[in-house]
């Protein structure tokens, strides 16, 4: 279950959940997360990321500078 992914500088997601609770690590680039509160958090290399946020508005996805984002996801069981 563990998925790679590799995103472009300037790649955007809107609002949208995570799938399941997952650890989402960075691997390179640098990306910045926007939340309902209206804080955007910006995190690189080696940042792993808790996603459990399966209700409610969910949060956005861009990629920012000017490498890619490779992240490596890994579901969790419950």
């Amino acid at each position: 279950g563990v998925v790679f992914r590799r995103s472009e500088p300037g790649h955007f997601t809107d609002w949208h959940h995570a799938p399941c609770r997952q650890w989402v690590i960075t691997l390179s680039g640098e990306v910045e997360i926007g939340l309902g509160d209206g804080s955007v958090h910006r995190y690189g290399p080696g940042h792993a990321t808790l996603a459990e946020d399966l209700t409610g508005q969910g949060h956005t996805t861009r990629v920012v500078g000017t490498e890619p984002r490779v992240t490596v996801t890994i579901p969790l069981s419950d």
